[in-house]
């Protein structure tokens, strides 16, 4: 089973509407805040597949987590995806959290599987950089 971690604010409205796409029988979905350090934590004991990081909340967080999960030397192979980035931040997403991939919420859904089905599981991918 693979695992997503999803980072959003819990006062955010859409929430509910992001874990529906993301809840699926071949998907576990944990979350957590895009704040330091519980994201950090969430994805060391999570060792998610894939990171989708909620922008639509204090969008400099994200981009800020989103950041440093592409610079951590044990967090930069699992990809991370960007969602509900406002046009006005799209510039600063991308100067911000340049290995993150930016999607619509539309896209959300075939995005995460598309990249599910190109990785491995972060337990396997776990096991492998401890051989």
């Amino acid at each position: 089973m693979h695992t997503i971690l999803l980072l959003q604010f819990r006062n955010d409205p859409e929430c509910g509407a992001r874990r529906d796409l993301l809840s699926h029988d071949a998907m576990d979905v944990a979350e957590a805040e895009p704040r330091w350090p519980v994201f950090f934590e969430a994805v060391n004991v999570r060792r998610p597949d894939v990171i989708v990081i909620a922008c639509s909340r204090l969008p400099s967080h994200a981009f800020e987590c989103a950041r440093y999960l592409g610079d951590g030397f044990n967090t930069r192979d699992i990809p991370v995806l960007l969602v509900d980035v406002r046009e006005n931040d799209l510039m600063k997403a991308r100067s911000s959290a340049n290995r993150a991939r930016i999607v619509g919420r539309d896209q959300l859904e075939c995005t995460v599987r598309e990249t599910l089905s190109s990785a491995p599981t972060g337990r396997a991918q776990a096991q492998a950089e401890q051989i």
